[in-house]
């Protein structure tokens, strides 16, 4: 604790009587007449230096004539950020505040703050002192006429403890701060955990579902497909043509939905799908190409599509993986198209600085409302019209990403476009 005797301790001096404030002033300040004396007494009672740190300690003092005063600058010197560390306070400040009332209010504007009561009369007994002012060891008596020796062994004393003090609040803050934090992690940790706990639940009650639901759906289809083409090529009079018709529609209809329940299928078993992906290196770029290509049918005349390829390492993932990735992600951006007149995509690869590669897919579409952002990759949320999404296609891509070591966000301004962002970690050799 040597670096705080060194630093300037701001005492406070409230009496009515300037006189003693003058006192104050050559005791403290070790100037005018005296203080060579007072240097000596000092060292013939401690021993040396007079008292550990004094020779380097200086005290910055101030006075007030009245208590409302001294109430005053204790509390400008809290605004200021520069409190006070002692008060030496005389009990009789007629006709204001006595002393005891003033340190009751400075001590509501500073709690640390040491206080010496000073008095030659007996206007309170130390009973009468501790019901007012409470048993507090902020708390000192000095008797009139005083001592130098005793004023300026207080006033380093309480100071020191003042300087502890404040050091031992900065310190339980330090410990409560570390506390929240380490709370906060452990608490963000934990809710991580059991969403994966609850994803890989549902991921196993998905799997066993999607098995289920498969193989009577096998069945199904199998057979309407086997009654159209039999109806196709069943011989009936020409009064029973229409009705054939009208069965052979009807069976199509059913193949288009058992159809459609087997997609649904396919992407429950994907995203319930928990093992790693496998690892290779792969060329991010290529595999957009393949990706733009896959999405043809959905990129409608009319669409300006943008590449804006950088060169890029390769990175350690899945190629089928990512292709996935890409092509849900560049298929969405299309559907946000609608009834846009001029519509574009920018597909965007980019080398960033933290050793990443950046996949960008951005589109001037319809945009997604904010309160829909925080859930975009929940299984089963979709914002399309019912019968038109699973809810699973983005939940999909969250998970081979992050599988991957990488992650991926959006951005998007409702009426303006929407911007996705997969980042994926760069590979400095295989295996890395």
């Amino acid at each position: 604790m040597s670096a705080p005797t060194r630093e300037s301790r701001r005492i406070l001096v409230v009496d009515d009587n300037s006189a003693i404030h003058q006192d104050f002033r050559k005791i403290l300040t070790r100037s005018g007449e005296g203080s060579e004396e007072l240097d000596a007494m000092e060292s013939m009672l401690f021993g040396g230096d007079a008292l550990p740190g004094s020779s380097t300690t200086r005290f910055e003092l101030d006075f007030a004539l009245g208590g409302e005063e001294g109430v005053r600058r204790v509390r400008d010197a809290v605004r200021e950020g520069r409190p006070y560390a002692l008060a030496f306070v005389d009990i009789r400040m007629p006709p204001g505040m006595d002393g005891v009332e003033t340190t009751l209010h400075m001590w509501r504007e500073e709690v640390d703050l040491q206080v010496v009561l000073c008095s030659a009369y007996s206007d309170y007994s130390w009973d009468e002192l501790s019901r007012k002012l409470g048993t507090s060891e902020r708390l000192l008596i000095l008797r009139k006429p005083f001592d130098s020796i005793e004023v300026r062994q207080m006033a380093h004393a309480l100071c020191e403890k003042w300087e502890l003090l404040r050091a031992s609040h900065r310190r339980m803050e330090d410990l409560e701060r570390m506390v929240e934090e380490r709370t906060r992690a452990l608490a963000e940790a934990n809710a991580r955990l059991l969403h994966a706990q609850k994803l890989e639940a549902l991921g196993r009650m998905s799997a066993g579902l999607a098995h289920e639901v498969n193989n009577p759906l096998s069945y199904i289809l199998s057979n309407l497909r086997h009654v159209v083409r039999g109806l196709e090529t069943l011989p009936c009079p020409v009064e029973g043509v229409r009705a054939r018709d009208d069965l052979g529609e009807a069976c199509r209809d059913a193949i288009l939905g058992a159809e459609r329940i087997a997609r649904i299928v396919q992407d429950v078993r994907v995203f319930a799908r928990v093992d790693e992906p496998p690892r290779e290196l792969v060329d991010v770029r290529q595999v957009m190409e393949l990706s733009i290509s896959m999405a043809a049918e959905a990129l409608r005349p009319g669409l300006r599509l943008v590449r804006d390829f950088h060169e890029v390492p390769p990175v350690w993932g899945s190629e089928h993986g990512l292709g996935q990735v890409f092509l849900n992600l560049i298929i969405n951006a299309a559907h946000a198209l609608a009834g846009r007149e001029e519509p574009f995509i920018r597909l965007g690869l980019l080398r960033r600085e933290d050793g990443r590669v950046a996949v960008e897919v951005q589109d001037n579409g319809c945009g997604i409302r904010a309160e829909h952002l925080g859930r975009l990759f929940e299984p089963f949320f979709t914002t399309k019209p019912v019968g038109t999404g699973t809810g699973l296609g983005l939940s999909i891509c969250h998970g081979i990403v992050t599988r991957l070591g990488g992650d991926i966000a959006v951005d998007s301004t409702p009426g303006q476009g929407t911007t996705f962002r997969v980042l994926l970690p760069m590979a400095s050799r295989p295996g890395a």
